[in-house]
């Protein structure tokens, strides 16, 4: 049977009816095939084989809604890459209170979506074999976006039959997550090995990268590398030889091996066009338009009056008629835009803060070096040509909103993308590393971010109106044009509180989670392990 993209597409649609009441009610949903197949009818490669669509499209969902409620909502706001445009009766994320049933959301979609088919793959390979390293990847993929946006989750006893399963903290999911990526980047090589010249049984099931297992050893210790630069200031040791090993292991360093999801119709560009519910984000836009960035056009459209101009993020009751209309700038996606989850770029800045900082052998030089790597590659990766885009000069443009309200905004400062113009601090570099990351990673919000909640970068203009209370999840400090360096300062949203349905079916494990993992606080507000700047 051949895996078609209109038939994975479809098993993800069938995936998506799932509901999490709980990590720990209905353990016997976790099990169940959501197509139900019948296994009579099927080779054991393809009863496992069609297991995988469903959790590949989990690392950047397609599903419309899905997209729409996770990427969007969450991710590409908080990241700065775009802005919701439907008013939802006055309730927004971007203004920073979401419905209760919102926030519970991506927790709810991405655990039902994985372990219904994930612990199927467990049962069926018993825990053993390349297959099952191959999902362990996947694995760490999905719930590392599930980790980062909610903290402490169920992770190291998930999938041993508990009825009631215990959370653990970030530090020892981030060690769990690496010891499985190494231990199936283990597992692939021996598979590789053995089986040279015979086709993978696996590659009409992988939409990433059809079967191709030396890409997904490169992904893997991709995903090492990001994980160990998001955790270097909190458990600098341990990070640091999980970069080494990493690099050392071979990680995406060319656009032949960026890791992207086929789309037949790209939930952005749906949500944008059709729906009128989605915009660029105007510090975006601010940012392109300051550099004279050449992937601007690919980026986003142009407004009606030939400018690329963005939405602030954040503004109560927006009227969907305005903003989604002939003035604003929309997500620049076809029908068929793949989805990004990984891109070679994102390691060469990856390196190039690990060589800044320290971390891995390198100088200022090697820094510089990385850094310029990764605008290049970044740029021939959407076609278009560098130019002297390397030794810009110049900040972030002022934005201006042509609808009458005080939407003006203008940073205070902003780096430039030379590497030499300004000041020389560590810092400094660090704030144009992140940008240009930022960029390049472009629609990765969740990514996004996860840097800003790190550092501080890039930076991001504050909601235009900030509506949370205690009643929405904690009240929220909207970030500035100019940063403070005040410790532990509270900047913008840092994480999503837990679903009710995980206070209903699992109350004494995320109660201990949030006393023992989150200083007793179940807020937007509260910070995460690796994000306590």
């Amino acid at each position: 049977m051949k895996m078609k993209i209109h038939k994975i597409i479809g098993i993800i649609v069938c995936i998506a009816v799932f509901t999490l009441a709980a990590c720990t009610d209905n353990f016997e949903m976790y099990n169940t095939h959501p197509t139900d197949p019948n296994p009579d009818d099927m080779t054991t490669a393809e009863r496992v084989g069609t297991l995988f669509p469903g959790m590949l499209y989990l690392m950047h969902n397609a599903q419309e809604n899905d997209n729409q409620m996770i990427e969007q909502m969450v991710g590409n706001q908080y990241g700065g890459y775009m802005s919701t445009t439907n008013n939802w009766q006055g309730t927004n994320f971007g203004t920073f209170n979401p419905a209760s049933n919102w926030v519970e959301y991506p927790f709810n979609t991405l655990f039902s979506g994985f372990y219904a088919n994930y612990l199927k793959v467990k049962e069926i390979t018993e825990g053993k074999g390349y297959i099952y390293a191959w999902a362990n990847i996947v694995r760490v993929a999905v719930m590392l976006r599930v980790t980062d946006t909610y903290g402490p989750i169920p992770y190291t006893k998930m999938g041993e039959g508990q009825i009631a399963v215990a959370y653990d903290d970030v530090q020892t999911i981030y060690h769990a997550m690496i010891t499985e990526l190494d231990n199936s980047i283990d597992a692939l090589t021996a598979f590789i090995s053995e089986n040279q010249g015979k086709t993978n049984p696996m590659a009409e099931f992988d939409a990433m990268y059809n079967g191709d297992f030396n890409k997904w050893i490169r992904f893997a210790n991709s995903l090492k590398l990001r994980m160990a630069v998001r955790i270097g200031l909190v458990d600098e040791n341990y990070a640091k030889d999980v970069m080494a090993s990493a690099i050392a292991g071979g990680c995406i360093e060319s656009n032949a091996d960026n890791a992207f999801l086929p789309t037949t119709d790209n939930p952005y560009r749906k949500s944008a066009f059709d729906w009128g519910d989605l915009a660029v984000n105007a510090t975006l836009s601010a940012y392109m338009n300051g550099y004279k960035d050449p992937r601007l056009p690919v980026y986003m459209t142009a407004a009606a009056d030939g400018a690329y101009r963005g939405v602030r993020m954040g503004i109560a009751n927006i009227d969907k008629g305005i903003y989604s209309g002939a003035l604003y700038s929309k997500p620049n996606f076809s029908a068929n835009s793949p989805l990004l989850v990984y891109c070679a770029a994102e390691t060469y800045f990856l390196k190039a803060e690990a060589a800044l900082r320290g971390w891995i052998a390198g100088d200022d030089a090697q820094a510089r070096s990385y850094y310029e790597q990764g605008i290049t590659i970044s740029m021939e990766q959407h076609g278009v040509a560098v130019g002297a885009y390397i030794e810009g000069t110049t900040a972030p443009t002022r934005y201006n909103d042509p609808t009458p309200n005080t939407n003006a905004q203008q940073f205070t400062t902003g780096a430039t993308v030379s590497w030499t113009n300004t000041a020389s601090t560590t810092a400094y570099k660090i704030e144009k590393i992140i940008t240009q990351k930022w960029l390049a990673n472009y629609p990765l919000g969740f990514e996004a971010w996860c840097d800003f909640r790190r550092t501080g970068y890039p930076r991001i203009y504050a909601a235009l109106n900030n509506l949370s209370s205690a009643s929405t999840g904690g009240t929220v400090t909207n970030p500035t044009s100019s940063l403070s360096n005040t410790a532990n300062l509270i900047r913008m949203v840092r994480r999503l509180p837990y679903p009710v349905s995980e206070y209903n079916g699992n109350a004494a494990n995320v109660a201990a989670a949030v006393a023992n993992f989150l200083g007793g606080e179940d807020l937007l507000t509260t910070n995460l392990w690796w994000a306590l700047q």
